[in-house]
C-alpha cells in the first residue's frame, strides 16, 4: 500500500473540474490510477497466470475475453475444460500459458493489452477498489491523446486518501476550486521542501496551464472562464489561500517581496527560515554572477588594449 501513497496525473487535468463538474474527477482518478499502474514492475509469467486465471473465473475484460475465444476457436489456444488449469489445489496452466506466450511473440498489441491488464489489476487489488478496467484504460488513452502525449506537462501529486474523498463523495463548486487550487500548487513545489512563486503562477496552475500562454488557450472554454473569473479575484483568491492552510492542505504559506512562498511540510517558523536562507543564497549567486561577467570583461578589455598596442 505505501508504493500507492500518492496518485499523480498531469497538470491539464485539472482543467476538467470545471469543464465537467459531474464527472471531472473521475477522469483525474482513471488517468491517476492508470500512471500508478505504469509505474509498476511486473513479470511477464505472472501477468499471462493471472490472465488464464480470470478468464476461468471471471474478471477479464471483454476484448480480451474476445480474443481468447477466438485464438481457442483457430486453435491456437487451448483451454482445459476439465480442470481450467488447476492441480489439485495449485493453479498451474503452464499449458496455456505456453501457447499465449508464443503467440504474443509475434503479435505486440495482444502482449501490451495483457500487461496493462495485469497492471490495473494489482492496483485494484492492492488499493482494494472497485474499477472498470476497460474504462480507466480507455480515459487514459483519450487525454493522452487530446493532450498530445501529456508532453512536458508537470505532475501533479495527490494523496490517495485525498483522491479517493473527491473521487466517492459530493463536493460543492467552491470545494472543487479548493482542490484545483491546491492540486496547482502542488506541481509547483513537486518534492522540494518549498516552492517560491507568485500569484499569477498559483492561478495559472490551478486551472491546468503551466504559463500564462496556455492559460489563454484554456479560457477560450466558457465553463473554465467563468470559473476562472470567479475564483482569481483579489477576495477569493486571498481567502482560498488561506483555507488551503487552515484546512491542511498547506502546512504554510507566506507572501513577501511580490513573491508567494508555500510549502506542504514546513510549518509557517521553518518557512521563515527556509526563505531568508533562499533569499541569502539567490543574493549570493547573483553577486557571483556579477563577478564572473566583471571578470570576463576585464579580461576581453585586456586583450583589446594588448592587441591595439601590438597592432
Amino acid at each position: 500500500m505505501e508504493d500507492f501513497k500518492y496518485i499523480l496525473f498531469p497538470l491539464p487535468l485539472i482543467q476538467e473540474i470545471f469543464k465537467k463538474p459531474k464527472n471531472g474527477f473521475s477522469d483525474i482518478f482513471d488517468v491517476g490510477i492508470y500512471r500508478v499502474a505504469q509505474t509498476l514492475q511486473i513479470n511477464e509469467y505472472n501477468a499471462l497466470k493471472q490472465l488464464m486465471y480470470c478468464y476461468y473465473r471471471g474478471g477479464l475484460t471483454k476484448s480480451l475475453q474476445s480474443e481468447l475465444y477466438r485464438l481457442e476457436e483457430c486453435e491456437i489456444f487451448y483451454s482445459d475444460e476439465d480442470y481450467n488449469g488447476f492441480s489439485g489445489y495449485e493453479f498451474i496452466p503452464d499449458t496455456e500459458i505456453e501457447s499465449i506466450y508464443e503467440y504474443c511473440k509475434e503479435h505486440q498489441e495482444l502482449k501490451n493489452e495483457i500487461e496493462e491488464f495485469h497492471r490495473l489489476r494489482q492496483v485494484k487489488d492492492v488499493l482494494g477498489i472497485t474499477f472498470d478496467i476497460s474504462s480507466v484504460a480507455k480515459t487514459y488513452k483519450e487525454y493522452y491523446a487530446v493532450y498530445n502525449g501529456f508532453h512536458n506537462q508537470p505532475l501533479v501529486s495527490i494523496s490517495q486518501k485525498m483522491m479517493f474523498d473527491f473521487y466517492k463523495n459530493t463536493k460543492t463548486d467552491y470545494e472543487k476550486a479548493l482542490f484545483a487550487m491546491y492540486a496547482g500548487i502542488r506541481s509547483i513545489i513537486g518534492n522540494k521542501d518549498f516552492a517560491e512563486t507568485t500569484g499569477g503562477m498559483i492561478k495559472c496552475r490551478m486551472f491546468g496551464a503551466k504559463n500564462q500562454a496556455e492559460l489563454e488557450l484554456i479560457l477560450s472554454d466558457r465553463k473554465v472562464k467563468s470559473a476562472y473569473k470567479q475564483y482569481t479575484t483579489d477576495y477569493h483568491y486571498k481567502k482560498m489561500l488561506k483555507e488551503l492552510v487552515v484546512h491542511g492542505f498547506l502546512q504554510s504559506e507566506i507572501g513577501y517581496n511580490k513573491r508567494t512562498y508555500v510549502s506542504c511540510k514546513l510549518d509557517m517558523k521553518d518557512l521563515e527560515d527556509a526563505i531568508v536562507e533562499h533569499i541569502k543564497q539567490k543574493s549570493l549567486n547573483y553577486k557571483i554572477k556579477q563577478f564572473e561577467h566583471n571578470r570576463l570583461q576585464a579580461i576581453n578589455s585586456i586583450n583589446r588594449r594588448i592587441n591595439n598596442q601590438t597592432s
